[in-house]
């Protein structure tokens, strides 16, 4: 099944029939990801009374208790709620639909040698995503134009099997300064990333990427303007089926009412008719 969309005047078809997962599945009784020494995600059959919620164990239906932070726990999407004292939910901030998207691959490099910079924490051989590399990556899929693709922005830098990843302690790549700026002056309202955070994993509390992301002011947890609806969704797979350029996103999330909620994001393939 397919349907037409118009993006900045051009009409394309979107291939429904081949969705792109880029969410890692969570397998609450095996191996899993795992970022900032969160503890994993676990499930627990319900026991009450006479009834267990399982039912190799005798019980009539299958009942688990989830314990998970989206955050270190796979793939998740969050507002500007991750960072002010006002509660702003996922739920509330992410409106459901289609988003017009683009996909590019970028080789992280070391902080020391980018010629961009990031705050005091931030170390020479830290491995980086930079602005440089983000245009020359944009400018490859469409030529610079194409703003109206950009309002989601898929960024994949790598790095092999992601099921099982550990990530704590490992100081994983994080996004310069000057890449954020770029982001937020392209137009995107919808970033989504294969790393565990666009920040650094120590940084003193800073979270500056994320700040710049959604105008709150370094060193604040208030916000300066509106709420803005936009979304930073990390810990995604962008498998090797997935190749750069553009596609329509369907960023889809439990409503869940905290500032972040586990995600699935789906890409489909679009091509251009007369």
């Amino acid at each position: 099944m397919r349907v037409r969309i118009e993006v900045e005047g051009r009409c394309f078809g979107v291939g429904l029939e081949r969705p792109l997962d880029l969410s890692i599945p969570l397998d609450f009784g095996g191996p899993q990801p795992e970022a900032f020494f969160l503890p994993a995600a676990s499930a627990a059959a319900f026991e009450a009374g006479g009834f267990v919620g399982d039912t190799r164990r005798g019980g009539s239906a299958n009942c688990a208790v989830i314990q998970m932070a989206p955050h270190g726990n796979g793939t998740h999407t969050e507002c500007v709620g991750h960072i002010l004292d006002e509660r702003v939910s996922v739920a509330e901030a992410l409106a459901p639909g289609w988003v017009p998207a683009t996909v590019v691959t970028v080789a992280p490099e070391a902080l020391g040698a980018s010629g961009e910079g990031y705050v005091a924490a931030g170390r020479g051989g830290d491995q980086v995503v930079t602005a440089r590399a983000l245009s020359r990556a944009l400018e490859a899929v469409d030529g610079g134009g194409g703003s109206g693709w950009r309002r989601a922005l898929v960024v994949r830098t790598g790095g092999g099997e992601k099921g099982s990843r550990r990530y704590s302690g490992a100081n994983p790549a994080y996004f310069t300064l000057e890449a954020m700026a770029l982001v937020r002056s392209l137009g995107v309202e919808h970033l989504l990333v294969e790393l565990p955070s666009v920040d650094r994993e120590e940084d003193g509390g800073a979270l500056a990427a994320h700040h710049l992301f959604w105008g709150v002011p370094q060193g604040s947890r208030a916000l300066a303007g509106p709420r803005p609806g936009w979304t930073i969704t990390e810990m995604i797979n962008v498998g090797a089926e997935v190749l750069d350029g553009q596609y329509v996103l369907e960023l889809q999330i439990p409503p869940f009412v905290l500032d972040a909620a586990p995600s699935r994001p789906i890409l489909y393939a679009v091509k251009e008719e007369a």
